[in-house]
Parts: C-alpha cells; sequence; structure tokens
C-alpha cells in the first residue's frame, strides 16, 4: 500500500467518555494515521469534550467541533445531520477515502491500512468495513452480518464512490441507502469477516424495551420499500430470537401500521424496486439451498 494514502474521519460524538480513549488509542497506533480527524461533539454532558481537548493538543490531526445540546438522543437523521457538520469542517480536501467511525471502538493497528490495501486490490469496491463482535459473557461473539453490508460504525468511502451517491441521505436507514446507491451505480460493497472490530456500545443499545425497537423496525422496512413478504419471512425466521416471539409480532406489526397510515417512503422508487430485486436473490439463494436438486 502506497504510504502517501489520505483519508479523512468524521467522528458523530455524545457522552462517549466510557469509550473514547479505546478509539483513540486505536487511531493513533494506526500504520497509517489520517490528515484530519474531526470529532463533532453532538452536545455531550459528560467529560467527552474535556477529553477530546486534551488529544487535539497532543495530536495535531485530531479536531474538535462542539454543537449545541439539543437535549436528547436523535438516531438515524440526527447522526447524518451532525456528520454534516463535521465534514463541512474538513480543511484538507486533497483526500482520498473518507471514514465515518464511532467512539466506542477498537482494532488493530493495521486495521485502515488493510482495508486500503483491499480497495486497491479491487478497484470497484466503493465502501467498506470490517466485522463487528459484541461483548457477551466476558467473550467477543461475532454481531451478525451480511458481505456485502459494511457497518456504519466504522465504514470506509472511496471518493468517487462518495461523490457519485451524493453522500449520506439524512433519513433513518441512511446506511442502506448509501450502499444501495454504491451497487446501483456499479460499485462493490465489502464486510471483511476477518478484520476484527470490538464494538462495546452495540447499536441501538440505547434503544429499550421489548416491543417499541421492533416496531419500530417493521415500519421502517415498509418505509425502506420491504415487500411484506419478505418482512414476514424474516419475522418468521427470527421467531425464536430475542425478543422472543414478541419481536417478529412487533415488527410485522409495525409493517402493516406503516402500510395503514400510508406513511411516505423514504427511498425513491427506482431504489426500491433495486431492493426488491435483491432480496428476491437472496431468497431465490436460500430456498435453492433448502430444497432437494
Amino acid at each position: 500500500m502506497d504510504n502517501m494514502v489520505k483519508y479523512v474521519i468524521i467522528s458523530p460524538v455524545r457522552n462517549e467518555e466510557k469509550f473514547l480513549k479505546l478509539t483513540v488509542d486505536s487511531m493513533i497506533n494506526q500504520t497509517i494515521l489520517p490528515v484530519e480527524w474531526i470529532m463533532v461533539n453532538d452536545g455531550s454532558t459528560d467529560r467527552t469534550e474535556e477529553m477530546i481537548n486534551e488529544y487535539t493538543l497532543q495530536y495535531s490531526w485530531i479536531k474538535l467541533m462542539t454543537l449545541t445540546d439539543r437535549g436528547y438522543y436523535f438516531p438515524g437523521t440526527g447522526v447524518v445531520n451532525v456528520f454534516k457538520k463535521g465534514y463541512e469542517k474538513i480543511e484538507n480536501q486533497d483526500w482520498d477515502f473518507l471514514v465515518k467511525l464511532d467512539v466506542d471502538l477498537a482494532f488493530e493497528p493495521d486495521y485502515f491500512e488493510t482495508i486500503f490495501n483491499r480497495f486497491q486490490t479491487n478497484p470497484k469496491l466503493g465502501i467498506a468495513s470490517g466485522c463487528t463482535f459484541l461483548p457477551k459473557n466476558n467473550h467477543w461473539v461475532q454481531e451478525f452480518f451480511q458481505k456485502d453490508h459494511p457497518m456504519g460504525a466504522s465504514k470506509v468511502y472511496k471518493r468517487e464512490c462518495w461523490e457519485k451517491i451524493g453522500g449520506m441521505k439524512p433519513i433513518p436507514g441512511w446506511d442502506l441507502a448509501d450502499l444501495l446507491g454504491a451497487q446501483m451505480n456499479g460499485y462493490e460493497t465489502s464486510l471483511f469477516t476477518d478484520l476484527e472490530v470490538k464494538h462495546y456500545r452495540p447499536t441501538g443499545s440505547r434503544r429499550e424495551g421489548l416491543w417499541a425497537p421492533k416496531f419500530l423496525q417493521g415500519r421502517f422496512e415498509y418505509k425502506h420499500g420491504y415487500s411484506f413478504g419478505y418482512t414476514l419471512l424474516k419475522a418468521l425466521y427470527n421467531t425464536f430470537s430475542k425478543p422472543i416471539i414478541i419481536g417478529s409480532i412487533a415488527k410485522v406489526c409495525g409493517y402493516i401500521y406503516a402500510y395503514w397510515k400510508k406513511e411516505d417512503y423514504l427511498f425513491e422508487k427506482e431504489m426500491r424496486l433495486f431492493l426488491q430485486k435483491k432480496h428476491a436473490g437472496l431468497l431465490t439463494k436460500r430456498f435453492k439451498k433448502i430444497l432437494p436438486s
């Protein structure tokens, strides 16, 4: 890998004092350092801002941007808006890759160098990430993944792809929208299972309850353009995943509720059709494995 590769990191940050040091330690030990790392402090009320300020004094490539506290956690759209604030503050415009990085992660010193090598090896690669491992009973357990679905917590965009898709869409489901946009434009998107990322606070862990999170997920599957049959099959497949039974019922009810209310779609028609075709292909592959030849 050419050591002259230039990348910029943007991290939306809110009340991360517990895990911030883990991510900073991972970054300062990288074999290829970023030209800029902009941490956008989204109204933290703990020591996050103070800690970042200390790091900016030690490392010139670490920058701090502070936003006014809105008073509440705002998932999805809020994260994209915060990211865009950081993107507007990039000083070094001569970059090859853009990274969206959460600050509750830890990874090996060659993490980014290895990913950049994968981009160099595969010119069609547009978006990539490693694979997250979650803490469970004193062990690290690999999170469920799809090989073409880079994780939102540590996402690397090739500049050409980023500009082609027009960046992140400020909608819930932005991480699905950008990979679909990339694929629709002829790029490949990859999650590399051999690159381990320890994720200390799993995505969605701030959302509580047995019913509400899955009900909301069902609504969004409708709004993203999932067919009802696909959502139903997924729910049946995950019947005995936690929360057992109720989670699947909640998801289907959420979908039906959104359909009944005629809630607006979040993805344009072309993207919805592309997603449905993709889902149909996945189901065909699954059934071929099950059915006798």
